[in-house]
């Protein structure tokens, strides 16, 4: 056997004892059938067909670990995300969006044995006058596509944030926060006969730089909920950086399990280069993920009930 395929088999192994050491600080649980939801997000940097072999099978370890996980900074070329696809198992299905700002896609990669598509994907784009035909749009356009798990069901939307540096492009980060987050909240009011479903997740890199920033402000200024310690988890590569997220308006129709973290893939990959860790074979980013229990039937009577049957 090649030593190479022995390297990689060994990481491969350190990895995989990383995420299953039982209470350790990275564990990540096991996926139990149409009874938790195991959601993640990944900005895997310049991902077209530029990852090698090596990299392309830990992205693949990595994601087999999740239900569904939402992927950003897709290029134009599928190449690279066709060959991942060629390394999971049959049961691995994928919903690809249009290029949209910097030629990047987003792309939902889901496990068909706990999560089927319901029929919605599409980019979320606002409405403009037809006289004009001019408005504010994201850089961007958010990805969103409508699932069921179990009993469960649930409308995804995957966010690439515009960055920026100056003062003006900060104030444009903050607005394309802002008017996401309006445009989710006023579906997730809208009257359930009228949408897929109103328990919606958006996850992403929103490009936050630290806790309780305008920008996480404006996140949660709708009411949207996450994990209490999620807005000081780091979650860039060098764990400096507070960037990606997962949030969701809160129903009785699941339940935050209290689980949530990112993979520090650096601790167990690419050890022999320099430097260590898969930065620049991987992602500047790291995955996040949080669990969730979605099959408990007095959740979903509890549901009806409360609405009064709006």
């Amino acid at each position: 056997m090649p030593d190479d395929a022995v390297l990689i088999a060994k990481e491969r192994q350190k990895l995989m004892e990383l995420l299953d050491t039982d209470g350790g600080e990275f564990e990540v649980p096991s996926r139990r059938l149409n009874e938790n939801l195991l959601i993640a997000t990944w900005n895997i940097q310049q991902f077209s067909n530029n990852k090698t072999a090596r990299a392309l099978q830990y992205i693949a370890d990595i994601c087999e670990r999740f239900d569904i996980i939402a992927l950003q900074e897709v290029k134009t070329d599928l190449t690279g995300l066709a060959r991942l696809m060629d390394l999971l198992p049959g049961n691995y299905n994928i919903l690809v969006s249009d290029p949209t700002g910097n030629s990047e896609r987003f792309a939902f990669l889901y496990d068909k044995r706990s999560v089927i598509s319901t029929g919605l994907a599409c980019e979320i784009g606002f409405n403009v006058p037809a006289d004009t035909h001019t408005g504010f749009q994201l850089h961007r356009m958010p990805y969103c596509a409508s699932f069921k798990a179990g009993r469960f069901d649930f409308v995804l939307v995957s966010a690439h944030i515009y960055f920026g540096k100056t003062a003006a492009e900060k104030a444009f980060r903050k607005e394309e926060i802002r008017q996401l987050v309006e445009f989710i909240h006023k579906r997730s009011k809208t009257a359930r006969t009228k949408v897929f479903d109103r328990d919606f997740f958006v996850v992403g890199d929103f490009n936050i730089e630290e806790a309780g920033d305008a920008f996480f402000n404006a996140l949660k200024s709708k009411g949207f909920m996450m994990p209490t310690a999620m807005d000081a988890l780091m979650t860039n590569f060098a764990r400096n950086k507070t960037f990606d997220k997962i949030a969701w308006v809160n129903r009785s129709s699941f339940e935050f399990t209290g689980k949530f973290n990112v993979i520090p893939f650096g601790k167990a990959l690419f050890q022999d280069k320099s430097p260590k860790g898969g930065k620049k074979e991987i992602s500047d980013h790291l995955p996040l993920w949080a669990e969730f229990e979605i099959n408990k039937l007095t959740q979903e009577l509890d549901q009806i009930i409360r609405s009064g049957g709006d």
